[in-house]
């Protein structure tokens, strides 16, 4: 004996139209790229400190719509180290919390030596591109902000020879 089940048709077309063309956030699947944020700036910056610094106009503001999404972070610029080591950063700030880490979260973080990307090389331009995945679990409004350093006080340019400098920030929907 076998069953038969069948279905009622319906028109994919009709069924969007209704919907004006737009998912809702949380009908969309896993996987789904909610939103983007995006800055980019060209003005060549400095510092001289053993302590990490924010880069000028290298960051992004964005509210997660949902606290379980995946934040994607990808930077890409030039740097140039004058002497010693210089290492690269993400700084989150959780506006509403006030509480602020850095993101690589290295377990022998001292706050100057540890980063998510580390270059050496006196005078030599480097490309600093790196993407790193954060889980905000907020939806609150959030700072995601490039910083930079120098581990011995020397000058660590950001981008160097006046590239251009960027920062996407894409939710992911889990």
């Amino acid at each position: 004996m076998s069953i038969k089940v069948s279905k009622s048709e319906f028109n994919l077309r009709d069924k969007l139209n209704e919907l004006d063309g737009k998912i809702p956030y949380e009908k969309m699947p896993s996987g789904s790229v909610i939103q983007v944020g995006y800055t980019e700036t060209r003005t060549q910056q400095h510092a001289s400190s053993n302590s990490y610094v924010n880069a000028a106009n290298m960051f992004v503001d964005i509210s997660p719509r949902f606290s379980s999404s995946k934040m994607i972070i990808t930077v890409h610029t030039v740097g140039q180290i004058q002497g010693n080591r210089g290492r690269f950063d993400i700084l989150k700030t959780t506006t509403n919390s006030g509480i602020s880490e850095r993101i690589s979260r290295h377990s022998s973080d001292d706050g100057t030596n540890y980063g998510i990307s580390a270059f050496e090389g006196n005078g030599i331009n480097h490309v600093v591109s790196f993407t790193i995945e954060d889980i905000p679990g907020t939806t609150d409004l959030i700072r995601y902000q490039l910083q930079f350093v120098n581990t011995g006080s020397s000058q660590t340019f950001v981008q160097g020879t006046h590239s251009v400098g960027t920062i996407t920030v894409m939710e992911i929907k889990q």
